[in-house]
């Protein structure tokens, strides 16, 4: 290449062609950065437009046969020029300045992983409501989780060298991949996640009931396998075991309370009683998918 970049941003796709092109087009409008960025569009096997697109706005595509974001990443990383290695998905929407503070916080040595706010994208349907009050991104569930503290996937700044120096994402992983590429990059560098508040980042969620329900099941197996792995952070004992039974058996028989509620309690807000159903599908989706990974792990 003929000029040093100031950054790289790594974007793998799958079938993305909806949403790539706000993604790059913000990109291209960021402002602050002290350099050009380089951008790496790694496609994962589309059969719509996404690369045809990619091209079009003069991007770098790189092809990844091996299916999965773990696989896409890292084919990025190991093409990434820069120093600074920024990683998001093609349903987002960064604010203009998202690169400029993601990449402000590593003129200090120490950093090594940086992360910021991500936010729903104009909730339209029931499913994005749901995904949305959800708060999946919120601060206590990712990098301030009290265990095992992460940066989501979507939305996460790395040093090149640090991350080539743990092998990258772990591509067997399915899900949560973030979770123990993080996980492991604390722990070699000893060295916590810096928060940037003003690296705020936009996500289109799943907008039809099946992608939620997919993502559900995705995230439960995720959870599982992360817990293969590290089990001395996320333990699982007889009683989590009965904990999550006596959860899943409540909410099933809270079922037709719910229904009666609607139609006797007009005094509670519609999207109160949506947001309760949909809990419970995501519930049940979610544990499935963990239960359904545990016993894949146990037979291996």
């Amino acid at each position: 290449m003929s000029f040093s970049p100031v950054v790289t941003v790594v974007i793998p796709v799958l079938n993305g062609a909806d949403t790539l092109g706000d993604l790059l087009a913000s990109l291209k409008h960021q402002a602050g950065l002290p350099g050009v960025m380089e951008i790496l569009v790694v496609d994962n096997g589309s059969t719509d437009d996404t690369v045809k697109l990619a091209e079009s706005q003069g991007v770098t595509v790189l092809r990844q046969p091996i299916r999965g974001p773990s696989a896409a990443r890292n084919l990025g990383l190991s093409h990434a020029s820069s120093e600074v290695v920024v990683f998001t998905d093609s349903d987002t929407i960064p604010t203009r300045r998202w690169l400029s503070s993601l990449c402000s916080v590593f003129a200090e040595p120490a950093v090594v992983l940086a992360t910021g706010p991500i936010h729903a994208w104009q909730p339209k349907t029931a499913a994005e409501r749901f995904a949305d009050a959800r708060g999946a991104y919120s601060p206590e569930l990712t990098h301030a989780h009290p265990l095992h503290p992460f940066a989501v996937g979507m939305n996460v700044a790395v040093r090149r060298e640090a991350a080539r120096a743990v092998c990258g994402w772990d591509e067997t992983m399915s899900s949560g991949e973030d979770v123990d590429f993080s996980t492991r990059l604390c722990k070699q560098f000893e060295v916590p996640i810096r928060f940037v508040p003003q690296a705020i980042l936009f996500h289109h969620h799943r907008t039809t009931d099946e992608a939620l329900w997919h993502q559900a099941y995705w995230h439960g197996a995720g959870y599982a396998q992360f817990q293969h792995r590290h089990p001395q952070l996320a333990p699982w004992t007889p009683l989590d075991a009965f904990s999550v039974f006596f959860s899943l058996t409540t909410l099933s028989l809270a079922s037709p309370l719910v229904a009666l509620g609607r139609r006797f309690c007009p005094w509670i807000h519609p999207q109160r009683w949506e947001f309760e159903d949909y809990y419970r599908g995501w519930t049940k989706h979610f544990w499935r998918g963990f239960f359904d990974q545990r016993r894949k792990d146990h037979n291996s």
